[in-house]
């Protein structure tokens, strides 16, 4: 599993459902008004829970209600958040198409933080790419539209660090992940904990490193954000590996996996099996029972799967 597709994957799961007309750390507890609010809601919780299918069918109905009811800021909501989907589910082109529908919606609307959140979702799409330079264009336009406070600006603070990070500019990402936790509020604060977990490890600092990742697992916890989880435990179990703690590292990445497979998200079980089978022969450890159940999941036997 390629540990750096990680972090823009968490990023942007916190920064991708936030709606126009209430805060932006908008949750599934938020106040519902407008004609396909609470389909909107529904797919924000599958979305969170990592049930993509389900996810998109809500937002699909949302999309449908919003534009019966002739909603453009309703609209814009449910489209950047089908390109979330898209993109999370690894079709970048209608990612793309998505995103770019919603942006040229949220201009119409004129609502500057709605441009501003649709800008900052499309970048994680950019960054996939390694479009950098495209990335910066639209991090500096979101950050000028979100007046620099609040959530999205965070959000906004926390994409330029990882564009640091990539280019090796680590005192300047330390620099924005400072700023962005001072604005932050909500659930934008364990993107953050896990974004300065991996500038740690890339500095070499695994044990600092795996505090802010296990700040960020408890706060993903209690928000009931499965794929966060599963991240989290991912890279917590890079931190014990990189300090030569294998049994801790077996423990976190085999959580972070059986997570993944109930999500039945089989691409990133499947790329994680090798290493899982490594740590087990490098520290003893019978997995086979951890393999059956894992193998069971993903063929859709789970008792109780909460993706049907």
């Amino acid at each position: 599993m390629n540990r750096q597709a990680l972090l823009p994957l968490v990023i942007l799961l916190w920064g991708g459902l936030w709606a126009c007309s209430v805060p932006v750390s908008m949750s599934t507890s938020a106040r519902i008004s407008a004609p396909g609010d609470q389909e909107l809601k529904n797919g924000i919780y599958w979305y969170q829970k990592g049930c993509l299918r389900k996810a998109v069918d809500h937002l699909n109905a949302a999309h449908e209600m919003y534009c019966l009811a002739d909603h453009p800021v309703g609209v814009a909501r449910s489209l950047t958040s089908l390109g979330n989907v898209y993109r999370q589910a690894g079709d970048p082109e209608n990612a793309g198409y998505f995103y770019d529908a919603a942006i040229a919606m949220a201009r119409r609307c004129d609502d500057r933080q709605m441009v501003a959140q649709t800008l900052v979702n499309k970048v994680a799409l950019l960054i996939d790419r390694d479009d950098r330079s495209a990335a910066e264009v639209l991090l500096e336009e979101a950050r000028v539209l979100s007046q620099e406070s609040g959530s999205v600006f965070a959000a906004v603070l926390n994409y330029q660090a990882v564009l640091m990070m990539k280019t090796q500019r680590n005192d300047q990402a330390a620099l924005l992940l400072d700023q962005a936790e001072s604005v932050a509020t909500g659930n934008i604060r364990a993107t953050l904990h896990y974004t300065r977990g991996r500038l740690l490890m890339q500095t070499g600092k695994a044990s600092r490193a795996r505090n802010f990742f296990e700040q960020a697992l408890e706060m993903d916890r209690q928000a009931g954000f499965s794929r966060g989880m599963a991240a989290d435990l991912f890279a917590m179990a890079d931190s014990y590996e990189s300090s030569g703690e294998y049994d801790a590292a077996l423990s976190c990445l085999e959580r972070s996996l059986k997570i993944y497979a109930l999500l039945e998200d089989r691409q990133r079980v499947l790329a994680g099996l090798d290493h899982l089978e490594g740590l087990a022969r490098t520290t003893g450890s019978d997995i086979r029972v951890t393999l059956h159940v894992i193998n069971q999941w993903l063929a859709g036997e789970a008792v109780d799967a909460i993706c049907r």
